[in-house]
């Protein structure tokens, strides 16, 4: 029976570390930046974290892109890529959906435009399919 439990607790701590599988090629003081813009990321209420009802928050004068991407498998994907695309300068709001493998962004047009935000989701190691 012991042996038993052993062997739970070993699978759970796998299956906990093991992630969705994709290279993570960060640094420590780079997982350190994510988990300390995840904990604000979660505290900020501008967007539902439902992302079926998910509505992109863009002002009059910001414009908007829908990013076709491959690769996202897990929330832990779309933390990634929300997090290498809100760092883009103009960059105002981002959701990431790994269920449709779509990225929504709006921005300030003066500041930014849709290539540094494809390179962004790119930097953060998944492809774009197509920009709409």
């Amino acid at each position: 029976m012991k042996s038993i439990l052993i062997v739970f607790s070993l699978i759970i701590t796998v299956l906990l570390y093991s992630g969705c599988g994709k290279t993570d090629n960060k640094t420590v003081s780079e997982k350190k930046s994510t988990t300390e813009e995840s904990k604000s990321e979660s505290s900020e209420n501008n967007i539902n974290q439902n992302n079926d009802n998910a509505t992109l928050q863009v002002s009059s004068t910001d414009k908007s892109v829908e990013i076709q991407c491959s690769g996202m498998t897990c929330t832990g994907c779309e933390k990634s890529i929300k997090g290498k695309v809100k760092k883009v300068n103009g960059v105002k709001d981002v959701i990431a959906d790994h269920t449709t493998n779509i990225v929504k962004a709006s921005f300030d047009p003066a500041l930014t435009n849709t290539d540094a935000i494809k390179g962004a989701i790119e930097a953060a190691g998944y492809k774009v399919v197509s920009i709409k």
